[in-house]
C-alpha cells in the first residue's frame, strides 16, 4: 500500500516524503487530515492511527534515518570508500542546519507527531453501533492510548538527538524541542526546557498506560504498542534520565515476559524472521510493497548499498572473544575489492531473497536485560550488583556459552555491561545514544581510507543537532543550537 502524506511540520510545509508501506497494514491510513474532519468514529481513527505507524516505518523515521544515526556517529561504523554519498556528512560530523538527513528526520517525526495529535484531540470518537459496545469502547481506548505511546517516543527521540543530554545542565533546563501537543498551522512554538520535555513524555505514558490494557489480538505480531511496549519506553526513558530504580522496576517487569532466543543457528536464522520470541515492538514489512533502496539493510550490505559496514575497531573488539556467536553477523565481501569489509549482512540478511527485506524490533527483551543490569549495578550494593551480573550473563552466555559466570564489581561491573550493550545492540541505533547519555568522548566512524573518525569531547556543541534551517526560517520563535548560527 502506498501512503501519500501530507505534511505539516510546526508550519513548514514540505512534499518531500514517499511512504513506505508493511505487511500488516489492512486500513488505507489517513495522514495529515484535520481532526474535526477526520476524526470521528474508531474507523477512522484507526485508519489515523495505522497511517501513523506506517509513517513510523519510513526510511525519515525508524525505517532507516534514526536507527543508522545511533552508529554511524560512533567508531561501530567504517564508511566505504565507494559510499554512495549517503550517511557521509553523519559520519564525518561535518553538517549545517541545511543537512537533508536530520532535516527529513526531524519534518517527518512531526508530521507523524500531527497525525497522533488529530486521534488525541478529536472532540468525539463514536462507537460503531453494529459491534458489541463493551469490544469498541475498549478499541477506542486503546487508539487513542496508542497516539500518546507514539507521541512520547517520538518527542524522546527528538530531544535526544537536537538537545544536550538530560544532565547537561543541573537541572536539566537547557533547550530542548517543542513539545507539540496541539496540531494548528498557524503555530510557531518555541522550545521548551529538556525538563519539561520528559516531564511530557512521562505524562503521556502515564496516560497510555490508563488506555492500553491489552496487546492487540487479531495482529499477527507485536506490531502496534502493547502494555509492555510502553514498559519497554518507561525503561529506557528512565535510563536515560538517570533513575535507575525507575528504569530497572519496568525492564524486569518485561524480562520473564519474553525468552531469549538461544545460542545456536536459530539466534542466527532469527534475523531473517518476521519477529522472534523476543519481540517487543517490531516494525514489520512486507515483501510486496517495501522500498527496498530505502531500506535500513540496504544500506549495511554488500547486496545493497553497502555503504556502511563494521569499522576494525568494532572487529577487532568482536574477536576478541572468537567462538562469540554474533561474529557470525559480519561477513567479509564476496567481490574481490570488499574482501575485507565486514558486513553487517547477518543482522539484515533480508527474507526471499531480497535485500533490505528485515523487519526492525524498536524494543527486544535483550535490551532489558542490559538495562536493567546497568541500573541494577548503578544502585549498587551487593544483591544488586549480584541481580546485575545474573542479567549480564544471561546475554553474555547465550553469545558464548562457555563464558565464565561475572565476577565483577563496582564500576568494572558497569563497564562490563555496557561493552555487552555495545556488542548486542550494535547496528540496532544505540550506541551512540548511549555514549552521549554516559558523557563519554566519542570517537566518530572511520573514513573510507580507514583512518581513524573525528574526537568529540564532552559538550562538544555538535552533541545536539542543527534545527533545520527550513523551521528556522519558517518559525520566528525558533531557537537555533550553539554553533550553528543564528
Amino acid at each position: 500500500m502506498k501512503n501519500k502524506i501530507k505534511i505539516n511540520i510546526l508550519v513548514v510545509l514540505s512534499a518531500m516524503f514517499l511512504s513506505s508501506c508493511d505487511g500488516f497494514l489492512e486500513t488505507a491510513p489517513y495522514s495529515g487530515i484535520d481532526a474535526d474532519k477526520a476524526i470521528t468514529n474508531t474507523t477512522n481513527a484507526e485508519a489515523s492511527l495505522i497511517g501513523a505507524y506506517d509513517a513510523i516505518q519510513h526510511y525519515y523515521s525508524y525505517g532507516r534515518e534514526f536507527v543508522v544515526f545511533g552508529d554511524v556517529l560512533t567508531n561501530n561504523v567504517r564508511i566505504s570508500p565507494t559510499n554512495s554519498n549517503r550517511f557521509t556528512g553523519e559520519a564525518a560530523w561535518s553538517w549545517t542546519p541545511s543537512n537533508a538527513d536530520y532535516s527529513n528526520y526531524w519534518a517527518k517525526t512531526y508530521a507523524i507527531i500531527n497525525d497522533v495529535n488529530n486521534i488525541i484531540n478529536a472532540p468525539s470518537i463514536a462507537l460503531d453501533a453494529t459491534k458489541n459496545q463493551a469490544t469498541q469502547e475498549k478499541l477506542k481506548n486503546q487508539i487513542v492510548g496508542e497516539a500518546y505511546a507514539i507521541r512520547a517516543m517520538l518527542h524522546f527521540d527528538l530531544v535526544r538527538l537536537f538537545a544536550q543530554n538530560y544532565n547537561f545542565t543541573a537541572d536539566h533546563s537547557h533547550l530542548g524541542i517543542p513539545y507539540v501537543k496541539v496540531h494548528n498551522p498557524a503555530n510557531t512554538p518555541a522550545r521548551d526546557k529538556v525538563s519539561d520535555v520528559y516531564t511530557n513524555v512521562l505524562a503521556d505514558l502515564e496516560e497510555a498506560a490508563k488506555l492500553i490494557t491489552t496487546m492487540r489480538s487479531t495482529t499477527g505480531g507485536p506490531y502496534f504498542f502493547s502494555p509492555n511496549a510502553l514498559k519497554a519506553l518507561y525503561a529506557r526513558v528512565y535510563l536515560f534520565m538517570g533513575n535507575y530504580a525507575k528504569a530497572k522496576e519496568y525492564a524486569e517487569q518485561l524480562i520473564p515476559a519474553y525468552t531469549l532466543v538461544p545460542n545456536d543457528d536459530k539466534y542466527l536464522d532469527s534475523w531473517a524472521e518476521v519477529y522472534t520470541t523476543e519481540s517487543i515492538l517490531t516494525l514489520s514489512y512486507s515483501d510486496i510493497d517495501y522500498n527496498q533502496t530505502a531500506a535500513l539493510g540496504y544500506i549495511y550490505v554488500e547486496a545493497g548499498y553497502g555503504d556502511l559496514f563494521a569499522s576494525p575497531t568494532f572487529m577487532t573488539l568482536m574477536n576478541e572473544e572468537p567462538t562469540d556467536i554474533r561474529l557470525k553477523w559480519y561477513k567479509k565481501g564476496v567481490a574481490a575489492s570488499k574482501a575485507n569489509f565486514d558486513y553487517v549482512s547477518g543482522k539484515y540478511p533480508g527474507r526471499l531473497g531480497k535485500p533490505g527485506l528485515d523487519n526492525y524490533n524498536i524494543f527486544r527483551v535483550s535490551e532489558m536485560y542490559l538495562i536493567a543490569a546497568e541500573a541494577a549495578a548503578r544502585i549498587g550494593g551487593a544483591a544488586n550488583e549480584e541481580t546485575a551480573r545474573g542479567y549480564l550473563d544471561a546475554i553474555r552466555q547465550r553469545a558464548i556459552p562457555t563464558a565464565a559466570a561475572s565476577t565483577a564489581t563496582g564500576q568494572d561491573l558497569i563497564d562490563d555491561i555496557l561493552l555487552e550493550k555495545r556488542k548486542e545492540l550494535a547496528f540496532e541505533g544505540h550506541y551512540f545514544h548511549d555514549l552521549k547519555r554516559l558523557q563519554q568522548t566519542i570517537i566518530g566512524a572511520t573514513t573510507g581510507t580507514g583512518a581513524i573518525g573525528a574526537t568529540i569531547n564532552v559538550g562538544d556543541d555538535r552533541l545536539a543537532l542543527p534545527i533545520p534551517q527550513a523551521e528556522m526560517d519558517a518559525n520566528p520563535n525558533m531557537e537555533q543550537n550553539p554553533g550553528y548560527g543564528s
